[in-house]
C-alpha cells in the first residue's frame, strides 16, 4: 500500500447533518434582534446552502467490467500487458494506463483499490451483487440498490421539491428499492445531460392546474384506496407526487445553463452531459446521482478492445477529472462521496478474438473512490507481477459497502425492517471498513 500521511479529520463526521454554526450566526446577524434571525435562518439562500452541506454520493457505474490493466493496475513489459502505456501519478511509484492523465493528476486526491475479489462472472449478477451487497435470491425480498438505502436513511433536509436520488443514464442491470418500496426508486433520466422524459416546460398557470388535478384525484381515490395494499398505494401516489414536484424544479436539470467553458472541460461526450448534470444537481442539493457510463456493456471488451479502449478511458477521465476539479472548487468535495466502479474486471490473459481482449474476471479487479472524508493518495492492496493473483489485502464487496457508509455516517451494522424481520445493511453483517482510506 501505498500512501499519505494520515489526514487528522477522519470520516464525515454525522454531525454535519446539521446546519453549520456559521450558517446559524449568519442568520442571528442577519435577522432583527427582537426575532432573534430565526426567519433568515431557514431563508431559501441558506437552504440551499444546508443541502449543498448534507452527505452527497456520485457513483459512476462502468456497465460491463472496465480492464484493471488498462486503467488502475496497468502492469508494464509482463506477458499480460496490453499494447497501452502508463504515466506516472502525482503519487510516487503509482502508474495508471496513459489514457487518464486526470485521474494520475488527481492522485493525490482520489484513492484506489486494486484487489476487489467478487464470485461472479456473470453480468447481472455482478451488477446487482456490486450495488446491492446481496445476491440476488428466489428465497429472500429484493434487496435495495446502496442508494436507495442512503435514501431512506439519509433524507434530504430541503423541501423544495427535487427528488433525493436520481440516475443518469438507462442502466443494463441495477437493483430498484427492493423491499424499500417505490419512494425510494431513483428517478430516472434518459442521459446525455437530457431532463426526464416528457417533462413538460410548466407555466405558474401549468403548475396550478396540476395541483387542482391532483387534489381532485386523490379526494376521488381515497375510497377506492381503502383495504388494498398500502405499499401498492403508496406506489401509485408517489408518481404523481414526482411529477408535481419536477414541475417546480425544471430549472435545476438544465444543463444549457451551464458556461461554455465548463462543457468544453467535460467534453463531447454523454457521460460528459451527464457528469456536468450531476454536479448541477448535487450543488442544488440533490443527494444520490448514479451516472450510468453509455447506455449497455459499454466496458465489455472482448475483441477489438484496445482501440477502442482507449477512447471509452479518455472519455471518462474527462469527464470524472472536470468533476472531481469542480466539487474540489466549490466547496462540495468534503460531503460529496465519488465512486468509479463496474461489476468485475477483465482477465490477464490476452484472448484471440477479433483483434484481441479480455474476458470476465472477477477474482481481482480494480476501483476508485474519493471526497466525503476518504484519504486521497491511497492503493489499497496489489496483484503479483503479471496481476494474475492478489499478492495482499484482498478486499469483498462487503469490506467496500461497509466503507461507503462509515463515509457518510451511517452504522454499517444497522439493521432496516421489512414485514417485523430485521435485514442488515451489509449481508449477514460481514466486511469492515477498509481503515486505510479513513
Amino acid at each position: 500500500m501505498i500512501s499519505k500521511s494520515k489526514k487528522p479529520t477522519g470520516s464525515c463526521n454525522p454531525d454535519e447533518h446539521a446546519l453549520s454554526r456559521r450558517l446559524f450566526l449568519r442568520g442571528l446577524a442577519a435577522g432583527s434582534v427582537a426575532l432573534g434571525g430565526f426567519g433568515q435562518l431557514f431563508s431559501a439562500a441558506n437552504a440551499q446552502e444546508a443541502a449543498r452541506r448534507q452527505k452527497h454520493v456520485i457513483l459512476v457505474y462502468m456497465s460491463g467490467g472496465p480492464s484493471q490493466f488498462e486503467t488502475w493496475d496497468p502492469k508494464v513489459a509482463q506477458r499480460t500487458s496490453g499494447p497501452h502505456m502508463t504515466i506516472p501519478t502525482a503519487v510516487p511509484g503509482v502508474q495508471f494506463d496513459e489514457y487518464m492523465p486526470n485521474f494520475a493528476r488527481l492522485a493525490n486526491r482520489v484513492s484506489v483499490i486494486r484487489t476487489m475479489n467478487t464470485p461472479s462472472n456473470d453480468h447481472n449478477v455482478g451488477s446487482l451483487h456490486t450495488q446491492s451487497g446481496y445476491f440476488p435470491s428466489p428465497a429472500i425480498s429484493a434487496p435495495p440498490h446502496w442508494l436507495s438505502v442512503c435514501s431512506r436513511l439519509l433524507p434530504r433536509e430541503s423541501t423544495d421539491g427535487l427528488p433525493t436520488y436520481v440516475m443518469l443514464g438507462r442502466p443494463d442491470v441495477t437493483p430498484g428499492p427492493g423491499y424499500l418500496g417505490a419512494e425510494y426508486q431513483g428517478l430516472v433520466f434518459p442521459g446525455n445531460g437530457r431532463p426526464p422524459a416528457d417533462l413538460p416546460q410548466a407555466t405558474e398557470s401549468d403548475i396550478q392546474a396540476q395541483d387542482r388535478r391532483e387534489g381532485l384525484r386523490s379526494r376521488l381515490g381515497a375510497s377506492f384506496n381503502e383495504g388494498r395494499p398500502a405499499h401498492l398505494v403508496d406506489t401509485h401516489d408517489v408518481s404523481f407526487r414526482r411529477m408535481s414536484n419536477l414541475m417546480r424544479t425544471q430549472s435545476a436539470f438544465d444543463i444549457s445553463r451551464e458556461p461554455r467553458r465548463d462543457h468544453d472541460r467535460y467534453g463531447p461526450s454523454p457521460l460528459a452531459k451527464d457528469m456536468l448534470l450531476a454536479r448541477r444537481l448535487v450543488e442544488q442539493g440533490v443527494s444520490f446521482v448514479r451516472v450510468q457510463h453509455q447506455n449497455g456493456l459499454a466496458w465489455d471488451k472482448h475483441r477489438n478492445a484496445f482501440r477502442s479502449q482507449r477512447y471509452i478511458t479518455a472519455e471518462f477521465d474527462q469527464a470524472v477529472g472536470a468533476l472531481v476539479d469542480d466539487l474540489v472548487d466549490r466547496g462540495l468535495w468534503e460531503h460529496t462521496l465519488v465512486v468509479c466502479m463496474g461489476e468485475f474486471g477483465r482477465t490477464p490473459m490476452i484472448n484471440g478474438q477479433g483483434g484481441g481482449g479480455r474476458d470476465h474476471w472477477p477474482r481481482n479487479w480494480s476501483m476508485s473512490l474519493g471526497g466525503c472524508g476518504i484519504r486521497g493518495g491511497v492503493v489499497v492492496g496489489a496483484t503479483n507481477q503479471d496481476g494474475t493473483e492478489i499478492q495482499n489485502r484482498p478486499v469483498s464487496i462487503h469490506d467496500l459497502f461497509c466503507t461507503f457508509y462509515r463515509a457518510l455516517g451511517i452504522n454499517h451494522r444497522r439493521q432496516l425492517h421489512h414485514r417485523d424481520r430485521p435485514i442488515p445493511l451489509v449481508e449477514n453483517q460481514q466486511g469492515q471498513p477498509i481503515q486505510e482510506l479513513f
